[in-house]
This record gives structure tokens, C-alpha cells and sequence, in this order.
């Protein structure tokens, strides 16, 4: 049972699809761990200057979310390789 519910954004889907199989497998079972308890994953960083509140690191990938911690819900914006991420901003 997840503590937390995780929603994605359609972005997050598309980009998540482009990724190898074993790729994908890796970020959602990182997703998941996430969800079952936010606020202890070490991986986790909170972003100054960004659209998007926090990202979680799996490798060469950035998972972008966002987290209402009053409603237990964490919304993953983006998944997108490393060189990717800090460019968009």
C-alpha cells in the first residue's frame, strides 16, 4: 500500500515511454519507493529557481514532482535524462 498517491503528467508518460524497458522498470520502482515514504528518500533534493518543486534522482535520469504532503499526493511532472533537465530552465 503506497502512504502517498502518484499521479503523472501526460509529458511524463511520453518522455517515460522513450526510455529502454529496463530504464522505465528502474524509474518506477524508484517512483514507488518514493511514494511510500517522501520525506526519507536520500536522492530526493528540493529545487531553488525552477517551475517544479522537487526532483529525484535515479542515475542519468531526473524525475520531476511536485508534492502536497496535505493531500498525500505526489504529481511526477517530468522524467527526463540528466543533460536535459537543468537545461530547460
Amino acid at each position: 500500500m503506497l502512504s502517498y498517491e502518484v499521479t503523472f503528467a501526460d509529458t511524463s508518460l511520453k518522455n517515460l515511454a522513450r526510455y529502454p524497458k529496463k530504464d522505465q522498470q528502474l524509474i518506477v520502482k524508484n517512483i514507488e519507493e518514493l511514494a511510500q515514504n517522501p520525506n526519507v528518500k536520500s536522492n530526493v533534493k528540493k529545487l531553488v529557481d525552477f517551475d517544479v518543486s522537487y526532483r529525484l534522482r535515479i542515475g542519468n535520469y531526473r524525475v520531476l514532482f511536485e508534492k502536497e504532503d496535505g493531500l498525500k499526493i505526489i504529481d511526477v511532472i517530468d522524467v527526463l535524462r540528466r543533460d536535459k533537465v537543468y537545461r530547460r530552465k
